[in-house]
């Protein structure tokens, strides 16, 4: 059974600079999560944690998500060699999942991808980066998505379509964590925000 992520006494350390230090926190299972505060507060650094990324921390995270159920977006997404497809394609094809051309067709023509679906990925537009890396972590399904400014590089379209496809994910019980300060999301996506204050000024 999935429950709630609940974190205690989380610290992190760069260079011996401490980075995060989180003395309790919890994130509700199949809410929606913002997670706020300026920059240095240790967002990133919090979300590749909870991504099971960077496993280099102290203290505690009580959680039931496996590696393979979890998906991080981050803010400069990076891209396969190769074109959409293959890059909508690949956790799929890790997974081994069946029916991949099949379950191809439907992200494609859901996220109306279906015109850059042969597209180099080196080539495609900030904006067309950021979507097919959302699409990516989307195509498996995972129970806890996470997405580090996800709408930074969206027009006003495409962050409402993101918005409306978000909340129909997390109607199905599955969990998300967004850090953004984007109004667009606070307005059409109801969810709890959690602002982490930067080291120095607590």
């Amino acid at each position: 059974m999935i429950k709630d992520i609940k974190i205690k006494n989380l610290k992190k350390f760069f260079n011996r600079k401490d980075v995060l230090n989180i003395s309790e926190l919890t994130f509700k299972n199949g809410g929606v999560s913002y997670l706020l505060g300026e920059n240095g507060a240790g967002k990133s650094t919090l979300l590749n944690i909870l991504a099971k990324i960077d496993k280099e921390y102290q203290g505690k995270i009580d959680d039931s998500f496996v590696e393979k159920d979890v998906s991080l977006v981050d803010a400069n997404p990076y891209m396969l060699k190769g074109d959409v497809y293959k890059n909508i394609a690949y956790p799929l094809k890790i997974r081994r999942r069946k029916n991949i051309d099949k379950s191809m067709g439907d992200l494609l023509e859901i996220f109306n991808l279906k015109e850059l679906k042969n597209k180099e990925a080196s080539k495609l537009s900030s904006g067309e980066t950021q979507k097919v890396a959302i699409v990516r972590a989307l195509s498996f399904s995972p129970k806890l998505l996470m997405l580090d400014e996800p709408t930074a590089n969206l027009d006003k379209e495409a962050k409402l379509e993101l918005i409306d496809i978000l909340k129909k994910y997390n109607e199905q019980g599955n969990t998300i964590i967004i850090v953004t300060h984007d109004h667009n999301f606070f307005e059409n996506l109801k969810g709890e925000k959690i602002v982490l204050e930067k080291l120095g000024k607590r």
